[in-house]
């Protein structure tokens, strides 16, 4: 089955496929690598269509805003302020000034880290809702079907609108899970709408949906190989790895390449015996991140612990596929690192995070039947904080301490859903929606200024993202 689109689809689409060939020496093409600028967009007329470029990184002071820092040593201020120059966070007090820096009014605001994703399928983005109510139409049946006729193309769509999404809904940080990268030039799409929208981010190379089992290691070291032509500052590379079920051999070749590499891995544990078959095999690692967890037992957990390995939790696609629940409360006092995650739109609906965190909480407590059991301070630490340290990123961002990257949002509190601010942790947990999120800021770069994207163009986002929608249904039969 073809994975290059007929002319008629390039013109669909309206991403020049003679451009992207011409600005870039493919990663496969006997070894030769020279990423320049794939992807460039086109006019109808045929003209090269320059996408607004990533807002400069300014020098701001925020002030007078209820500041949310998620560091212990800081703390909380009630009328704080926070000074951001070159991409830094450079301090967090009461009553600053700042020369020269442009005054961010904080009133009735919540300040705090942005919101990090820590497992997410983008490509399956332009699928949202699409898991059926029927046998034979649900999330694997349309992503396995519909994942075999993406394009290079449809991999840029989908991530930019998951992407503006996530942006728009407080998400500084994400893990972009790539499991139908059927090419060189499928990653690369992905990593060209991830570096454009200058988004913090893991891309994790993946095997395709529909597709033997089998990672492509020779393209996972060529990614590792040319990271800098291909990728950003903010953007870090990992291996989403099948793991060793029925493929032991094989995996632990993939496992082991991606080690000496020097690449954080990723794994499923959707299914009973995963964790306990990593165990046997001695091949849990610290770091080492897994998925879902939902089936984990306690002797698996404290072996997850003991290894520092991570975990990450995505409890609304566990329980709309019929997973179960994930066994929040018994992770977190195993000492387990904990992120939450997205996971795919395809089941979720929406990237919502605040909804996720709430959702997290609400599930501790019902299964341990106490309001006591996970705090809100706790469980937003796992939405900020530990959510970046169990990617490795908790020295750039995930608190708002000087010295690390300005990963930041700003949250209004003076509307319906929230009034004021009352218990601040708890407020942000339990009522703050993506509506609320006013400001955005990604390594000291505003991507989202007074509710409204500044750099990506959430109109053409939507309709090339329908237009590719229409395209891959089409060609599926779906």
């Amino acid at each position: 089955m073809s994975t290059q689109p007929d002319q008629n689809d390039r013109n669909q689409s309206r991403i020049s496929r003679r451009s992207f060939l011409g600005k870039s020496m493919l990663l496969g093409a006997a070894g030769v690598v020279g990423y320049t600028g794939a992807f460039a967009r086109v006019t109808e007329q045929g003209a090269p269509e320059q996408d607004q470029g990533l807002p400069p990184q300014g020098h701001y002071l925020i002030k007078n805003a209820y500041v949310l820092t998620m560091d212990a040593k800081l703390g909380d201020l009630k009328q704080g302020d926070v000074l951001v120059q070159d991409g830094e966070i450079k301090q967090v007090s009461q009553n600053l000034n700042a020369a020269g820096a442009e005054v961010l009014a904080g009133d009735g605001m919540i300040v705090m880290p942005g919101l990090v994703e820590t497992h997410w399928h983008l490509w399956t983005s332009l699928l949202r809702s699409m898991a059926g109510d029927t046998e034979g139409r649900g999330y694997f049946s349309v992503t396995r079907t519909v994942g075999q006729h993406y394009t290079p193309e449809s991999m840029y769509t989908a991530s930019r609108l998951a992407i503006a999404e996530a942006i728009s809904s407080g998400i500084t940080t994400l893990h972009d899970w790539s499991h139908n990268a059927r090419s060189p030039e499928f990653a690369e799409a992905s990593l060209q709408a991830l570096r454009e929208a200058g988004i913090r981010a893991r891309y994790s190379l993946g095997v395709p949906a529909g597709k033997g089992g089998v990672v492509d290691l020779q393209l996972l070291e060529r990614l590792k190989r040319d990271w800098n032509k291909l990728a950003s500052d903010t953007l870090h590379l990992g291996l989403a790895w099948p793991g060793i079920n029925d493929r032991r051999e094989q995996g632990i070749k993939e496992l082991k390449t991606a080690r000496q590499l020097g690449i954080p891995v990723s794994v499923h544990a959707s299914r009973a015996g995963v964790i306990s078959g990593l165990m046997q095999e001695q091949l849990l690692f610290k770091g080492m991140q897994l998925i879902h967890c939902k089936d984990a037992t306690s002797s698996e957990i404290q072996g997850i612990a003991k290894a520092g390995a991570v975990a990450s939790l995505s409890p609304f696609s566990e329980l709309r596929i019929g997973y179960g629940i994930p066994p929040v409360k018994e992770l977190l006092d195993a000492g387990v690192t904990l992120g939450i995650s997205v996971d795919t739109t395809t089941l979720t609906g929406n990237a919502d995070l605040f909804a996720t965190l709430k959702l997290l909480l609400n599930l501790a407590n019902a299964l341990n039947r106490s309001e006591f059991a996970l705090s809100a301070k706790r469980t937003l630490e796992v939405g900020t904080l530990e959510g970046a340290r169990s990617l490795g990123l908790a020295e750039q961002t995930g608190s708002l301490s000087p010295g690390k990257r300005a990963d930041l949002i700003m949250l209004s509190a003076n509307t319906l859903n929230a009034g004021y601010v009352t218990a601040p942790h708890q407020l942000v947990v339990e009522a703050m929606q993506p509506a609320n999120v006013h400001t955005v800021m990604i390594d000291g770069r505003i991507v989202k200024r007074n509710h409204t994207l500044t750099h990506l163009n959430k109109e053409k986002i939507m309709a090339e993202a329908q237009t590719e929608f229409e395209r891959v249904m089409g060609k599926s039969g779906w």
